[in-house]
């Protein structure tokens, strides 16, 4: 285990810490062995070591370096920041960026970040955006780059650019409180389509790369696991015919849509050879799809992480390089949402300028639909622009007081959960202040990103036992990874906008290609209120469910396999009630959600 390879640099720390040497002069160290190999080529000892005692074991490239704690946390800490201390210095005094990418590769394939293919092409696409912040910011450090990409105990961010914050109006709230109805608006949430125009129906579905069953990777298939032909439980993404399939299954199953809600992502996993090209052909294709499908059902879209060229980069709209700037996506984004007739022209100058909208589809009622992958740590920008990027959040408080003033209940659109913990924590705290504000006219919450079906409670600020508004996590359309393709429908007060019930609907995927020429058989997997017997979704009904299901392991367990959505291959792996109850920690939306998951 890589955890059993770091316990000796934790030793070695104590005892160097002992000796009088200190954790930073370890890493400036290991920073000067990496700076000679890059000029020299030589491989010292020291250097060779720290390649042996710190490559990644291929089981964990896939996971969070963020999520790592103790040793192992210790461990990506001195990676993170011995890399890029040579990294930065080799560039202020002149490395030019061939060098710099050819270095790059080598020590990416070394330390087995990836397989030479995809160090070769994540490192290219992504080599000039790193660079133009570097050389725009000759004060950035690699102790403020490690703590926005891990934001840890092992790196802590503590550059105070990072110390910001935002005005929210601090009158209090104008009471609203419109009465619950029996009248019900259906909204279908669909989220993370990941369509990969390379998939390949039995091709190589191990391929040792971060997505599979793709053309030209059957040359690896050692294990003669096959790509399944409506998707495959392994790291790959959605043909074509699947992504019909969940569009053509919801229109002809559900009467009575008022709105589908998409949360982003309709770009694949293959994130070392996207182009612009590629990614406009494919968003133009599944929009067009999704309007064919829908035609007089209003579509309320935003962005997810993937759909920009290199994947997660949001740079400011002050960033013209055409290399780097994402003007582009804006721009057919604001084209294809407004012409398709979703939105008013009235929301085009805010996608322009970050992907972001709001709009009133009926009197009373108003969504407000957030770009929120500038906040994701993966998105190098935020080392470049620490505040509040596009002054969005800002722009939410501002949008938020108006509805206020205007008496409008408001659902938010947004590709991340702002309660995980990929999302940068100064942004995060400032989202988390705005809907504690204004949560008595925030409704609903509706979420992409991970996949799993799961939801976040928000805690009011002034008592941490009162829940305060929801967020609901949609899912994905794709089986990325290990997972039963879904899409929800939820019940909707047509007065009050709150969330009555929902309905997750998914297929068995193994069934769903041992019958390759059928169409996958769709079903109900569970009501809410049903499969955890609460009289309502009101927010006491769902502390107390929180509470039950944190003391109730029949409970526990139900909601750990539809976290996973039923699917085999991730419930055949054992997890105890302990390990199922660390996936409640994750319902706490708050910035140290630990209190509640004692």
């Amino acid at each position: 285990m890589w955890l059993c390879k770091l316990l000796p640099l934790a030793l070695f720390l104590k005892v160097a810490n002992s000796n009088g040497i200190s954790y930073e002069a370890q890493i400036s160290s290991f920073s000067n062995e990496i700076e000679n190999w890059v000029i020299s080529g030589e491989e010292s000892e020291i250097f060779k070591n720290f390649i042996h005692d710190f490559a990644i074991p291929t089981s964990l490239q896939r996971d969070s370096w963020r999520s790592f704690t103790g040793e192992r946390s210790t461990g990506v800490c001195t990676i993170c920041r011995s890399v890029l201390k040579a990294f930065l210095k080799l560039r202020r005094e002149g490395m030019p960026e061939d060098t710099l990418r050819s270095k790059g590769i080598r020590f990416c394939t070394a330390m087995n970040i990836q397989t030479e293919r995809v160090c070769v092409g994540a490192i290219t696409l992504h080599l000039p955006t790193i660079l133009y912040i570097v050389d725009a910011k000759p004060n950035l450090t690699e102790t403020t780059i490690c703590g926005v990409l891990l934001e840890s105990q092992s790196c802590p961010l503590t550059d105070d650019e990072y110390n910001w914050t935002i005005t929210i109006d601090n009158d209090p709230p104008t009471p609203v409180q419109p009465e619950d109805s029996d009248d019900i608006i259906n909204i279908v949430h669909i989220t993370d389509i990941h369509y990969d125009p390379n998939y390949e129906p039995y091709g190589n579905s191990d391929c040792g790369e971060p997505t599979c069953c793709r053309r030209g990777q059957n040359d690896t298939n050692v294990s003669g696991k096959l790509a399944g032909h409506w998707g495959d439980y392994n790291s790959c993404d959605s043909p074509w015919h699947t992504v019909v399939d969940v569009l053509d299954h919801i229109k002809a199953t559900h009467e009575n849509i008022s709105y589908v809600y998409f949360t982003g992502d309709i770009i694949d996993h293959g994130v070392w050879e996207t182009s612009v090209e590629a990614n406009m052909k494919s968003l133009n294709k599944s929009y067009h799809q999704i309007y064919e499908t829908f035609r007089n059902i209003p579509v309320y879209p935003i962005l997810g992480n993937h759909e920009s060229h290199p994947v997660n980069q949001f740079p400011p709209t002050s960033v013209t390089a055409s290399e780097i700037n994402i003007q582009w996506l804006y721009n057919m984004m604001a084209d294809l949402w407004i012409n398709e007739g979703w939105l008013p022209e009235s929301t085009r100058s805010t996608i322009l300028k970050g992907g972001y909208y709001t709009f009133s589809p009926k009197k009373g009622f108003r969504i407000i639909a957030l770009n929120n992958n500038v906040c994701y740590c993966d998105n190098w920008w935020l080392w470049y622009q620490p505040k509040d990027p596009e002054g969005q959040l800002q722009w939410l408080a501002d949008t938020l007081l108006q509805a206020e003033k205007n008496g409008e209940l408001v659902h938010i659109l947004a590709h991340i959960p702002v309660s995980s913990n990929e999302c940068q924590s100064t942004w995060k705290r400032e989202y988390l202040k705005i809907v504690d504000r204004y949560a008595h006219i925030i409704r609903a919450q509706f979420n992409g990103h991970t996949h799993n079906d799961e939801l976040q409670l928000y805690y009011s600020s002034s008592n941490n036992t009162r829940i305060n508004n929801v967020a609901w996590t949609g899912g994905s359309a794709t089986a990325f990874s290990k997972l039963n393709p879904n899409y929800k429908v939820y019940a909707i007060d047509s007065n009050n906008y709150l969330v009555k019930d929902f309905e997750n609907w998914i297929y068995n995927l193994t069934l769903a290609n041992e019958n390759a020429d059928q169409h996958p058989k769709w079903y109900m997997s569970y009501s809410f209120r049903k499969e955890y017997n609460i009289s309502d979704l009101s927010y006491d009904s769902l502390n107390t469910w929180f509470t039950r299901l944190t003391n109730d392991e029949n409970l526990l367990s139900s909601y750990y396999r539809h976290f996973f959505k039923l699917a085999e291959p991730s419930l055949r792996k054992e997890c105890d009630s302990k390990c199922m109850k660390t996936y409640t920690c994750r319902i706490i939306a708050c910035l140290e959600p630990k209190s509640h998951c004692n």
